[in-house]
């Protein structure tokens, strides 16, 4: 009897937890919620809108293209013709006299004979350069020099060549020509600007 008193006891309890606890729980869920509603409301309210910032875009043109234009060509006029005289072996007093031009295995080569009281007594004849006998080129080359007191050449330079390929030779064969001594109230003297012309010919 007692054990059966008790769990009708305990029942009775239990009944009126859940009788006054469910409602209890109720009404604070919806104090929570409402209190929430509130201050969702409230920062809504106390918040000022934010205003979009003022944007102004601005287009600028794009710049013209520039066209370059070709730079105009001017024409000069044509120079003038130039008149070159021609150069003429000029006879020189003090050269020399070749009476026999010698003669190379080549062709013919040798000093034109000039009026003059200077003879060489030793000259040798030039070698005609292959170049200029390759190309057929042949010509009068004028050549200028001084002769020592001991009748040797020096200082020869070329006055007139009809192609440059013939300098060489001749420069190197006139400093083998030997002179006689200058002669000057009876002693030996140095003589300037004694000229040799070397004439090359092909032969055939």
């Amino acid at each position: 009897m007692r054990r059966l008193s008790r769990r009708k006891s305990g029942g009775r309890a239990m009944f009126f937890r859940w009788m006054f606890g469910l409602p209890g729980a109720a009404l604070i869920s919806a104090l929570l919620f409402l209190g929430m509603a509130y201050m969702i409301r409230q920062e809504a309210t106390t918040k000022p809108p934010v205003e979009p910032p003022d944007l102004t875009i601005t287009f600028k043109p794009e710049p013209p293209a520039i066209t370059k234009k070709p730079p105009t060509r001017t024409k000069l006029p044509d120079p003038p013709p130039i008149d070159i005289p021609k150069q003429e072996p000029s006879r020189n007093p003090g050269g020399s006299i070749p009476i026999d031009p010698p003669i190379s295995p080549a062709g013919k080569t040798g000093p034109i004979i000039m009026p003059g009281p200077m003879q060489p007594v030793v000259k040798p004849p030039p070698s005609y350069p292959e170049a200029c006998r390759s190309r057929g080129a042949s010509g009068v080359v004028i050549v200028e020099f001084d002769v020592t007191a001991e009748g040797n050449v020096v200082n020869p330079r070329i006055i007139s060549s009809a192609d440059g390929c013939f300098e060489r030779s001749v420069l190197q064969t006139i400093q083998k020509y030997k002179y006689p001594p200058p002669q000057e109230d009876g002693r030996a003297v140095a003589r300037r600007g004694v000229r040799e012309v070397f004439r090359f010919e092909l032969e055939g």
